[in-house]
């Protein structure tokens, strides 16, 4: 007896659903059947219900670019809302537009600003949006250098919400300790004891400053609630500038200069920048970039367009005056701009092709050439004994001098505020000894004066 195996016939698949109107009532009887099936409606190519295996439900779009099939899911609370959303991204597509490639940078966007960006990425953006927008170049350079150093090494992983102040002082602490890097490249000698590095205390105080800055601008761009900062930290008071031209240093340094310009050991611009600055108190910067339209000598006035400050204009004194007026005749460069040109850009623009305007001397050359004149006239570099520090001397013979007020003093000095002001007003040891010598005078006289006019006579006895 034979075995006859039974013939399994394939089930057959469900035949597609025939395309009609989507209305409610479709929308209502749609079931899952175990399949992800789509109902199409009859009014428009590509545009369906799909029905997923579980039951859920929701509109979409189908259609292809470039051979590739492409899918939009529409959010929408009734078939015709549906409909017309469909119409608009059936327009779109039949334009040469690409709707889910849209509608997936939209998420992204979405998603991009709804995502807590950490303290990283907003010191990124603080300088790109401000600090590249309304700071100097050189200011920017060094904001741009303690953000990628210091910062964002030790806090820039923190969620910027997530920054507190405990977060800011362990940063702090942990800049205290890294030692100060010494000027220049000296090397140690041979069986010379190192000294161990001073902290860098005044760059730990800057990173928590450029902190304080960024977090008040997250602040402004709603990043951080108002009065959130937290870089608001006590910070340890660098030790105050004690170094300060003598005058006698400064004779000195002036009949160097002199002797080295004639022996010309020292260039013309260089000689003529160290003058200007002992006798207009000017940053460097300034010196160097100024030009001769900016330098008005029948108001007697020097301008600065644009400074570290902003427009700045200065009083010109008669020994700048006649600086200038020395210069300007003798030295003076037609078709140069700059009152302390740069010879070699003067030599390169005037000798070959006119390539390219003269530019003006820079702070690095006269830094350079001042360097020279002190140790001509034997003047200690020590502490801080720099370029700058001539505007320190010039800025404390101004704000000692009792006969000058103090906005006159600011004005004449260029400084804005009194805190920048005080941090100038410095003054020598002669000069503290003699204010205390006639403090005494004066206490001691007025404590006679009282006891002179206190003094109890002795009457005389009556003799009866």
């Amino acid at each position: 007896m034979s075995t006859v195996t039974p013939i399994e016939i394939p089930k057959k698949k469900a035949a597609p659903a025939a395309k009609r109107r989507l209305t409610r009532t479709v929308y209502d009887d749609a079931k899952p059947d175990g399949t992800d099936y789509v109902i199409w409606d009859n009014r428009l190519p590509g545009f369906g219900l799909r029905v997923r295996p579980s039951g859920a439900k929701s509109f979409t779009y189908v259609y292809r670019q470039h051979g590739k099939l492409k899918r939009v899911t529409i959010k929408a609370l009734t078939p015709d809302d549906a409909y017309e959303a469909a119409k608009a991204l059936a327009a779109k597509h039949y334009g040469g537009d690409d709707p889910a490639a849209e509608k997936l940078e939209a998420r992204q966007e979405a998603e991009k600003k709804s995502r807590v960006p950490t303290v990283g990425e907003v010191l990124n953006s603080f300088v790109e949006n401000h600090v590249k927008v309304h700071l100097k170049p050189k200011t920017q350079t060094e904001y741009a250098r303690v953000v990628e150093k210091l910062l964002k090494p030790h806090i820039g992983d923190i969620r910027i919400d997530a920054l507190e102040t405990k977060d800011v002082s362990a940063m702090y602490q942990t800049l205290l300790k890294q030692p100060r890097k010494p000027r220049g490249k000296k090397k140690a000698k041979e069986g010379v004891a190192v000294k161990a590095a001073k902290p860098a205390v005044t760059q730990a105080g800057g990173a928590v400053r450029a902190l304080s800055s960024a977090m008040s601008w997250a602040e402004e761009a709603g990043l951080r609630p108002p009065g959130s900062n937290p870089a608001r930290i006590r910070l340890r008071s660098p030790r105050r500038r004690q170094r300060l031209f003598s005058d006698g240093e400064v004779a000195r340094m002036m009949d160097a200069t002199d002797a080295m310009e004639k022996e010309g050991k020292l260039i013309p611009p260089v000689a003529l920048g160290i003058r200007l600055l002992f006798a207009t108190g000017c940053r460097a910067g300034e010196i160097c970039g100024l030009r001769w339209d900016d330098v008005d000598f029948e108001h007697a006035t020097l301008r600065w367009p644009d400074s570290k400050t902003g427009y700045l204009e200065k009083p010109m004194t008669d020994e700048a005056r006649t600086l200038l007026e020395t210069a300007s005749r003798k030295g003076r460069i037609v078709g140069v701009e700059w009152v302390l040109p740069s010879l070699l850009s003067v030599s390169r623009a005037t000798d070959g092709p006119r390539r390219q305007q003269p530019k003006h001397l820079r702070v690095e050359t006269l830094e350079a050439g001042f360097e020279r004149v002190m140790k001509r006239a034997e003047v200690v570099a020590g502490e801080n004994a720099t370029l700058h520090l001539i505007r320190h001397y010039f800025s404390s013979k101004t704000y000692t001098d009792k006969s000058i007020p103090l906005a006159i003093a600011m004005a004449i000095v260029g400084h804005n505020s009194v805190a920048t002001a005080m941090r100038y007003a410095h003054v020598s040891r002669e000069e503290v000894a003699a204010a205390a010598r006639d403090a005494a005078t004066r206490r001691k006289d007025a404590i006679d004066a009282a006891a002179k006019k206190g003094q109890v006579v002795p009457i005389a006895e009556v003799t009866k």
